[in-house]
């Protein structure tokens, strides 16, 4: 079995120990650095056009990485976002949903697939579309967030769980989820909708029921845009010249 090992703590990496014939999958890109007796392949893992359909419906790449041990040797995996990692652990009772690009690597014995959206209201409102990644199998899988990556678990008795959606990564199959506008006080939907404009603050997903959830400390929606800003004034600001 994959003996999967997090390094480091403000920028971790991942260290897998393979035996020889074991393999894994990975997003693109992410080998780090390997021992002799690795081999990496891109592969449309599940066919192709069960690739397409997720890199269509959850972001993730078309293609990925199955890195196979020839003999024994260590492989080290990065992610692409700056933020944290952690393991799960799945067992054929227990799978976990997957908000986009929150995959990273996972054993040979993880299945990757896209599901239907339990609540049209979700597709239409939290950004995630009408599909949802879906992680199920034995074995280990490894989840990325931007910034750190909190645990939290709920329980019928405990109530609901609120979250951002752009901070939500990833939750134990079971848990229900819908999404709503944020609600700070405001009455009927209009009033929430307005209060969501002006206050900054988007969709939510309201998920209940008992298990695992997993959320990142940063929204890589908000990132992203804080980024394109930059880009956008140093562009105009390239442009202007002192006479």
């Amino acid at each position: 079995m994959a003996v999967f090992n997090i390094n480091g703590e403000k920028e971790p990496f991942l260290i897998v120990q393979l035996e020889k014939g074991e393999k894994i999958f990975a997003e693109s890109d992410s080998m780090m650095a390997m021992q002799d007796g690795i081999e990496i392949k891109g592969e449309a893992r599940g066919g192709f056009l069960a690739s397409i359909g997720r890199a269509i419906t959850s972001g993730e790449d078309l293609f990925q990485q199955t890195i196979t041990a020839t003999q024994d040797a260590v492989v080290m995996l990065s992610p692409s976002l700056p933020g944290d990692i952690k393991i799960l652990k799945l067992s054929p009772n227990k799978g976990y949903f997957l908000n986009d690009y929150a995959f990273f690597t996972a054993e040979d014995g993880i299945n990757l697939e896209t599901r239907r959206n339990q609540n049209i209201g979700s597709s239409l409102f939290s950004g995630d579309g009408f599909f949802v990644l879906y992680a199920g199998g034995n074995g280990s899988l490894v989840i990325n967030g931007l910034g750190s990556i909190e645990e939290i678990e709920i329980s019928d008795e405990g109530g609901d769980l609120i979250v951002d959606n752009g901070h939500l990564l990833a939750w134990e199959e079971g848990i229900s989820y819908t999404a709503e506008v944020v609600n700070s006080g405001s009455s009927g939907f209009l009033g929430r909708a307005f209060n969501s404009i002006t206050s900054g603050e988007g969709m939510v997903m309201r998920l209940k029921g008992t298990g695992k959830i997993y959320v990142a400390s940063r929204n890589l929606g908000t990132f992203k845009s804080f980024i394109s800003g930059l880009s956008s004034n140093t562009d105009s600001n390239s442009g202007t010249s002192l006479l």
